[in-house]
């Protein structure tokens, strides 16, 4: 990169003395790049990098006639008039000490910051902040999914609630909230730049929290950061939104980052702030003179509390799943081996007595013979005569394990298919493997345990299949959209594969709802098809 005159005023992030006249300069300095002001908005070009080499060599090279003359040239390398002591650490070089920070850099930083100021300023604006506060509380539960009502009244708040508005993260470190992208795309103009910006920032959160990464992954994470700085140039340009802020410039490290370092995790502050908070606490009860000491000790007490909270803790949860769930019986095939747990069961009815009870819905009329039409297709080895009796017992929650696909280990989905969940009826959704698509969706109407003739049990569901849908929102994105299906169809428990979070689109003229697939890391990969 040719410097050029530009670099008449340098401001040195990267070292350890004040900067020199920082309120006139020009470049920044950080991840040992040399960056002038005016191109932190460009993600996809290359800068030279900073050593320590060549920053001693710059020293060196320095004029010698004239104080002036020697300060204006190191400040073309960001440096000040000495040697830096760090440069002399063996086996360390301290430009390449700072790592991508997903906490500060995107979530409090590119996201809370920015682009969700950008887009409350807009809402209010324009009148909309209300309705899209509503939409945002009637978005569909799901385990460890937090709500905000009033998301656009939140004027400061740490980065965990910035990407509670952004994604729905449920993976074990993040909680969730309720996605933007379902909220606003009927509200803004057709063919909406922040709904697109909205819908990518998206995506970069969910590749930058992966655990586990490969080559494909980071080449997928470096495409969607193209597609990125494209959608955020349009914004600048509609939006007078200003993109040469460090924090936007950060995001084009770190793939670089994530080669060199491992990934994102091994960088996250979240712990680092928890327990700064926790001694903060601590301090104010304390009395000022020999802190410490009280401090270790209301640590210890409070240590000892904790632990025989969570024993009780466990204890009771145990208790609680003890009485919920339903011991499993041996699958009718002895060579398969169940991935599901059956809980919260009700009494034992037969097809008929159901029939009447859910009179009124009309999923379940004629529902005896269509599950004896099913049995008698799908378990032909398995027959029911017409004069034998069938009982079937349903079941309020369905325990699934399955492989994540982010890092290989176990994981597990607790869904709900239960009229009464905490005031409100709750049935969720499901990805099930079938015989033409292995990411099949539906929606659980009911999960039940059917008792057949001769001590034969098959555990069931009846589902309403979603299909793929060519309705279009006003701005189209690549986040799938689904149609769900009228009628009611079975399916046995070991096609399933996982839960599913499907979201009505809030204002469409039709019913058509968004895949959530930023939920968690393995929901986006398997949707879409990243190894």
């Amino acid at each position: 990169m040719n410097l050029g005159p530009k670099n008449s005023s340098v401001h040195s992030r990267a070292s350890s003395s004040p900067p020199i006249d920082s309120d006139k300069c020009h470049h920044t300095l950080r991840f040992n790049l040399l960056v002038h002001r005016d191109d932190l908005h460009r993600l996809s070009c290359s800068f030279p990098c900073r050593t320590v080499e060549g920053m001693s060599d710059a020293l060196v090279r320095a004029p010698q006639n004239s104080k002036t003359a020697r300060d204006e040239f190191l400040k073309a390398y960001g440096l000040h008039d000495f040697k830096h002591y760090l440069w002399e650490f063996a086996h360390s070089d301290l430009y390449k000490a700072v790592a991508y920070d997903c906490l500060h850099f995107f979530n409090g930083g590119i996201w809370g910051r920015h682009m969700w100021v950008l887009l409350k300023e807009y809402l209010q604006e324009n009148e909309l902040a209300s309705i899209f506060n509503d939409c945002m509380s009637r978005f569909p539960r799901w385990r460890n999914l937090k709500h905000l009502p009033s998301a656009t009244t939140i004027d400061y708040s740490d980065g965990q609630t910035f990407l509670d508005i952004l994604n729905l993260k449920g993976c074990r470190r993040l909680h969730s909230t309720a996605s933007a992208l379902p909220c606003i795309v009927q509200l803004l103009p057709p063919k909406s730049s922040l709904v697109r910006l909205v819908r990518v920032m998206q995506k970069i959160r969910v590749m930058l929290g992966l655990d586990v990464t490969t080559s494909t992954r980071l080449e997928y994470l470096r495409k969607v950061i193209y597609e990125y700085e494209k959608i955020s140039k349009e914004i600048s340009n509609e939006h007078g939104k200003s993109l040469d802020f460090l924090k936007q410039h950060f995001l084009s490290h770190a793939i670089r980052n994530f080669k060199l370092k491992g990934t994102s995790r091994n960088m996250n502050t979240r712990p680092g702030e928890g327990f700064q908070q926790e001694v903060s606490a601590m301090y104010k009860k304390t009395n000022g003179r020999n802190a410490e000491h009280q401090i270790a000790i209301l640590d210890e007490n409070e240590e000892t509390m904790a632990r025989l909270d969570m024993q009780v803790e466990t204890w009771r949860r145990n208790q609680e799943e003890d009485s919920d769930k339903l011991d499993l019986i041996p699958s009718a095939n002895p060579n398969f081996s169940a991935h599901w747990t059956l809980g919260s069961p009700n009494s034992r009815v037969s097809p008929r007595r159901l029939e009447w009870t859910e009179r009124h819905n009309p999923l379940f009329r004629n529902f005896g013979q269509r599950l004896r039409e099913y049995l008698a297709l799908q378990h032909p080895f398995q027959p029911v005569h017409p004069d034998e009796d069938i009982e079937i017992m349903p079941c309020k929650v369905l325990y699934i394990e399955y492989q994540s696909t982010v890092d290989w280990r176990s994981s597990r989905d607790i869904l709900r298919c239960n009229p009464e969940f905490n005031n409100c009826s709750r049935y969720d959704s499901i990805i099930y493997s079938a015989a033409d698509d292995p990411i099949t969706m539906g929606q659980l109407i009911m999960v039940f345990r059917c008792f057949l003739p001769r001590n034969v049990t098959l555990d069931l569901a009846m589902i309403k299949p979603y299909r793929n849908s060519s309705w279009q929102p006003k701005t189209r994105t690549d986040c799938p959209i689904r149609e769900q299906n009228a009628g009611g169809v079975f399916i046995a428990l070991e096609h399933l594969v996982r839960g599913a979070l499907l979201c009505p689109i809030f204002g469409a003229l039709r019913e058509a709802f968004y895949v959530v697939d930023c939920i968690d890391e393995d929901m986006f990969l398997r949707i879409n098809g990243i190894d």
